[in-house]
């Protein structure tokens, strides 16, 4: 019992900032993604599942954060919550940056989620279609057309492309 609550412990460790970062590309909210956050961790306590490999953990916790912030976004809950915005003091490199992650939040939910995974998690092309259950064409072309938007709204060029 005590080597599967360290493991728990070290996989949370691990991969608390990923999970985070994906659900809060998905779902666009800091609350509703902690309780992302928080629902991935306990599904994971409770199932316990066997990895053959850090690889397949990761992707298991990935796949488990898109699952639950699909089935969030599409309750009908959330289609009813207005969203308040909140007052930040000025500051030129916040608000650039802001602009950037405004920009990708605007994209669709799909575009979004194959540039945090391309750029920020490193997988290719096809890992992604595999962990989003789409095909290698479908992702190559959300790929396209997030970068072509980003690049229309922001200028500039995109690495690795």
């Amino acid at each position: 019992m005590q080597n599967n609550y360290e493991n728990i412990i070290n996989t949370i460790n691990k991969y608390s900032d990923m999970v985070y970062r994906l659900a809060l590309t998905r779902c666009a909210n800091k609350e509703n993604c902690e309780d992302i956050f928080q629902e991935v961790f306990l599904r994971l306590t409770e199932k316990s599942p066997k990895f053959n490999s850090q690889e397949h953990e990761k992707a298991w916790l990935i796949q488990v954060t898109i699952n639950l912030t699909k089935n969030y976004n599409n309750s009908s809950w959330n289609r009813k919550i207005v969203q308040l915005d909140e007052n930040m003091p000025y500051d030129k490199e916040y608000e650039d940056s802001q602009n950037i992650l405004d920009e990708v939040m605007n994209l669709s939910q799909e575009y979004r989620t194959v540039i945090y995974l391309f750029y920020y998690e490193g997988y290719r092309v096809n890992e992604i279609s595999k962990l989003m259950k789409k095909s290698e064409g479908t992702i190559k072309t959300w790929l396209f057309r997030a970068r072509e938007q980003l690049r229309n709204k922001l200028g500039g060029g995109f690495e690795n492309e």
